[in-house]
């Protein structure tokens, strides 16, 4: 690999539902995120944000998209198909991994994914490559009690994330990995936050990964994964309309080359601007460059 390959990271589109919805598949937790939706979300995630995120990607022609899961609201099956819909509209190859909306009560996710069978494999975590990049999507969404929003790796999964990562480390590959709950405490409450991070977080680190990937927050964020240098980005809702800049609709256009020591990536976050709010498109609002080494591997 000599030519960098430029990655579109977003999240969270939450798309519309589509309509009429069935009322005896409601009669679970998802009554209550209907009533949220109705009353307060719907008025704030609008397609016509995540539209012109989508127009902003396409004219910058990345080589693949990368949704760090909640497509859905409900994890319907409708919505896994209307999801599939919009996934097989947009311009380049994709990537995406579920959130907790997209398993928000038992079976949802097993019987919703295979709509979802072109950017989704059956088994996690999963790997697609891109030349020397690996994409390794990781699955935290799991039903939750009402009012809850957590998710977990899980034992099983993690063991095999660390497999993964070793031998993909070892290959010489740029391991980004995709996963929806950060797997870092505080930057979501604890209701909403990855159960398991400890010991996610301690897979990561110990096996190595050069980018972590995550939705989830709603926030565009940039941090480290705890007690290591491993970047940690959160991207804002790709549907929401905020006043404040980090919560507005947002991607990631992220750029990964090799360096002579190992590989550098560029980050350009571009996002709506609040005070224009509908009539916004995306611009610049922050740039990072990061350099990493060669082998992150410490196993």
């Amino acid at each position: 690999m000599t030519a960098p390959i430029t990655l579109a990271h977003l999240s969270d589109p939450h798309l519309p539902p589509p309509a009429p919805l069935p009322m005896l598949r409601l009669l679970n937790k998802r009554a209550l995120s209907v009533a949220s939706w109705q009353m307060n979300r719907r008025h704030h995630h609008l397609a016509t944000l995540r539209d012109r995120l989508v127009a902003d990607i396409a004219s910058h022609t990345p080589d693949a998209i990368v949704i760090t899961g909640d497509l859905t609201n409900f994890g319907l099956p409708s919505e896994f198909r209307a999801a599939a819909s919009w996934l097989a509209t947009l311009p380049t190859p994709t990537a995406i991994i579920p959130g907790n909306h997209d398993a928000m009560v038992p079976y949802a996710l097993n019987r919703g994914r295979t709509h979802w069978e072109p950017w989704l494999d059956r088994a996690f975590p999963h790997v697609r490559t891109l030349g020397r990049i690996a994409l390794i999507g990781v699955n935290t969404g799991i039903p939750t009690l009402p009012f809850m929003a957590y998710g977990r790796t899980g034992n099983t999964q993690t063991r095999r994330l660390r497999a993964l990562l070793t031998h993909l480390g070892k290959a010489g590959y740029c391991r980004v990995v995709m996963i929806h709950h950060p797997p870092r405490p505080g930057l979501v409450p604890w209701r909403k936050s990855l159960l398991d991070h400890a010991r996610t977080a301690n897979a990561l680190r110990t096996a190595g990964a050069e980018l972590v990937l995550h939705g989830h927050s709603h926030n565009s964020t940039t941090t480290t994964l705890p007690g290591s240098d491993i970047p940690l980005i959160g991207i804002a809702s790709a549907s929401l309309e905020s006043r404040k800049p980090w919560r507005m609709a947002a991607w990631n256009r992220i750029r990964i080359q090799p360096s002579r020591t190992g590989w550098q990536i560029d980050i350009a976050r571009r996002a709506l601007d609040p005070a224009l709010g509908e009539t916004a498109t995306p611009t610049l609002q922050a740039h990072t460059t990061l350099h990493r080494p060669k082998s992150h591997h410490h196993a």
